[in-house]
C-alpha cells in the first residue's frame, strides 16, 4: 500500500513516515522513521526476496499434488526465475506452521454421523498408522493422529480429539472391523454413541467417504517418497488437512469447502491470502534456512563462568580435619 507521497508504507509497522535509503540490485530500499527499519520496495515479505505471489503459487501446487521438482519447473516456466527445491521446501514448512496455528481453535458445526478409519504411511522407512475421523455431512476432517500401532489407547486419543474439536459426541460412528475400535469408542463416547462396523461392498453405513479422502492423501504422500521423521510428517499432514478443509473445493459439496459447509468463517480463501498477512503475523513464522534458523542458546559451563581462584582457606583432606572444622 502506497502513501500519499508515492512512497510505500512501512512493511513492518505500516507507517507512511518513510524516506528513500538506497538501492540494492536495482531495487529501491526505504527507511522507516517510526520503527527505524529498512525494507525493499517489492512484493516480498520482510526479510525475504521472493514475491508473495510466487510463494503462494508454490504452496498451492505442492499441496495440490505436485512434487518439488515439478513445482520448481512450473515456477521457472511461469516467472522465468530459478528457485531451488530446498528453498521451495522451506517455504512449505514455514507457511505450514502458520496455517496449522490459525485453524487450531475453529469449531465446526458438524452432523451426528462420523466416520473413522486408518491407513499406513511410510515414515523413516517404517510403517506408521494414520488415524482420521471425518464428518459425514460436511466432509470436515475433525481429527487425525499418527501412531506406531493400532491400539485401544491410540483409537481413544483420536476420538477424544474429534470430540474436543466438535464440542459434542456423535449419535453414531462408522468404522471398519479393526478390533481396537469398539473399546476405544466406548471409552470416549460411552453407550450414547452407536458404533456401526461397516461391511465391504455396500453403500449403506459405508466408509467410502473417508476411504476416498485417504486415497487423496495417498496420492499426495506417494510423490513425497516417504517422510524422513515424525515431526515433518505431522507438520505436513496437518498442513495438507488445512488445505483439504479450508482451501480445496469439493464437487460433492457443490464446489464448496468442508469449512464452508461446517459454518466456519475463515479469513483466508487460499494460500495467497495467507502469505499476504501483515508483518505482525508473518514475523511469527521462523525462517528455516541456514541464515535465518534460530540457533540454540548454549548455556555456558561453570568452568567458563567462574574463574578458578585459589582457596581462601586450606582444603580439608582428612576426616579428622573435617570434624575439626565442623
Amino acid at each position: 500500500m502506497a502513501s500519499q507521497n508515492n512512497k510505500p508504507d512501512c512493511k513492518y509497522c505500516g507507517s507512511p513516515a518513510v524516506v528513500k535509503y538506497d538501492t540494492f540490485e536495482g531495487v529501491q530500499r526505504y527507511f522507516c522513521k517510526v520503527c527505524r527499519r529498512k525494507f525493499a520496495d517489492n512484493d516480498a515479505l520482510p526479510k525475504m526476496k521472493t514475491s508473495k505471489k510466487v510463494i503462494a503459487t508454490a504452496l498451492s501446487c505442492y499441496f495440490g499434488g505436485m512434487p518439488l521438482d515439478a513445482v520448481q519447473r512450473h515456477l521457472q516456466q511461469e516467472y522465468g526465475t530459478y528457485y531451488s527445491e530446498v528453498g521451495i521446501y522451506n517455504w512449505v514448512k514455514r507457511f505450514s506452521k502458520e496455517a496449522v496455528d490459525r485453524v487450531r481453535d475453529f469449531q465446526p458445526i458438524v452432523g451426528d454421523t462420523w466416520i473413522a478409519d486408518e491407513t499406513v504411511l511410510k515414515v523413516g522407512g517404517k510403517n506408521i498408522w494414520f488415524f482420521d475421523v471425518i464428518d459425514e455431512k460436511s466432509r470436515y476432517l475433525l481429527a487425525s493422529r499418527l501412531a506406531g500401532s493400532r491400539t485401544i489407547k491410540e483409537t481413544a486419543l483420536v476420538m477424544k480429539e474429534a470430540q474436543r474439536r466438535a464440542s459434542k459426541s456423535p449419535k453414531r460412528i462408522i468404522t471398519d472391523k479393526m478390533t481396537a475400535y469398539p473399546d476405544g469408542i466406548e471409552l470416549v463416547f460411552g453407550a450414547d454413541t452407536e458404533h456401526i462396523q461397516s461391511k465391504p461392498f455396500t453403500d449403506i453405513n459405508s466408509t467410502n467417504i473417508i476411504e476416498r479422502f485417504q486415497g487423496t492423501l495417498k496420492d499426495r504422500t506417494k510423490i513425497i517418497r516417504g517422510f524422513k521423521n515424525m515431526d515433518t510428517t505431522r507438520l505436513l499432514t496437518e498442513a495438507w488437512l488445512v488445505h483439504y478443509n479450508f482451501f480445496r473445493p469439493h464437487m460433492s459439496l457443490k464446489d464448496r469447502t468442508p469449512a464452508d459447509v461446517a459454518g466456519i468463517q475463515f479469513p483466508f480463501r487460499n494460500w495467497k491470502d495467507l502469505t499476504e498477512q501483515p508483518y505482525e503475523f508473518t514475523a511469527r513464522m521462523p525462517l528455516d534456512t541456514p541464515r535465518g534458523r534460530m540457533s540454540k542458546v548454549r548455556t555456558p559451563t561453570r568452568r567458563k563462568l567462574v574463574k578458578r581462584l585459589k582457596p581462601s582457606r586450606p582444603v580439608l583432606t582428612s576426616v579428622s580435619s573435617i570434624r575439626t572444622r565442623i
